[in-house]
């Protein structure tokens, strides 16, 4: 079966809003990168000495560059193209079913439920059911799909780091379920904007390295002090900013894995789930045209790729981490403040 071709011509317009979300997170990956490298004089984060205690050095935070705007809106704008695509999903099976036109009221109604309980979830469907919209109540082909996909049934977690940085900081990754993490970024951008932090950063310490990696991802901001030293004994501290995002929970994630995450979940197993019961990964083109090129839906549906954005933009990461590897070491500026 010819990748996204199980899906009805109504829907290709989905298809059309998940390449949109991947193009997106692509553009972030680039951003991020570029942030991280910083201008062409100096990286995102410049640091300092200061001697306040006589022989030793604080090695602090003197500046960091601004994180761009476009960062959070990327973000929030692949979110909302991937709840969206759920919803629209939910929406066009409910009107296929529905024997009759669909009224204002249940039309405003309808969407994709995400419940982490089941209780507050019965309560939902049945509403809709007193609404007249039957195919939600758990019995029904449609309401046993969307009972299944639930957090509360579902167990697929998606980690806030990857197992193997986990494994080298010694921390247990954060889960979350992918749907409910996805409801929760989109209810919090309805009321303020994704936050977009750049004060984190991977300490490396050559003379005490597993001391400094296990202290994660630093969150720091000027001024900040991240390792102290002795005075006139060279030593190698090497950091690794990172253009992070919070999640609904505070917690600060990498974008790209994180909408890599939710993004597989919606279109892998949301998607043809609630299509067909069943999931299906790589069914619908993870990167697909989306230019003036005259050509129709469903001729794009045919060409579209199925490499994600996180993984085409991998080489290109690993290209910057050669370059940066193969710098000089850098001096930073000494500033005496003897206590």
């Amino acid at each position: 079966m010819t990748t996204g071709h199980w899906l009805p011509e109504e829907l290709h317009s989905v298809a059309m809003r998940l390449a949109r979300a991947d193009a997106l997170a692509f553009e972030l990956s680039q951003v991020a990168l570029s942030w991280s490298r910083g201008s062409q004089d100096e990286g995102a984060v410049t640091l300092r000495q200061v001697e306040r205690t006589l022989g030793t050095y604080d090695v602090e935070v003197a500046s960091i560059r601004p994180v761009p705007p476009l960062a959070a809106t990327l973000f929030s704008e692949a979110v909302h193209h991937l709840r969206s695509a759920a919803d629209n999903v939910v929406f066009y099976v409910t009107e296929q079913e529905h024997e009759q036109p669909l009224t204002p009221q249940q039309e405003r109604a309808i969407s994709m439920l995400v419940y982490d309980d089941p209780t507050p979830y019965e309560r939902k469907w049945k509403g809709l059911v007193r609404q007249g919209l039957g195919m939600f109540e758990p019995t029904a082909a449609l309401g046993k799909r969307i009972e299944a996909l639930q957090p509360f049934n579902d167990s697929t977690s998606l980690g806030s780091l990857s197992p193997i940085l986990a494994y080298v900081m010694g921390v247990d990754a954060a889960q979350a379920q992918p749907l409910a993490l996805l409801r929760d970024y989109s209810n919090e951008d309805k009321h303020r904007a994704l936050r977009a932090a750049a004060g984190h950063t991977l300490v490396q310490r050559y003379d005490d390295w597993q001391r400094s990696v296990r202290q994660g991802m630093r969150q720091m901001e000027v001024g900040t002090v991240l390792e102290r030293v002795t005075k006139g004994v060279p030593t190698a501290v090497e950091i690794s900013p990172a253009l992070l995002v919070h999640r609904p929970d505070g917690t600060p994630v990498a974008p790209g894995p994180e909408l890599d995450g939710m993004a597989r979940h919606v279109t892998d197993i949301v998607i043809p789930t609630l299509l067909r019961g069943i999931a299906l990964p790589d069914g619908i083109p993870a990167h697909i045209d989306l230019n003036d090129n005259g050509e129709t839906f469903a001729e794009r549906l045919a060409k579209g790729g199925t490499t994600r954005a996180h993984v085409r933009a991998r080489p290109i990461m690993e290209a910057a981490l050669v370059e940066a590897e193969a710098r000089d070491w850098h001096f930073p500026a000494i500033d005496d403040e003897e206590e």
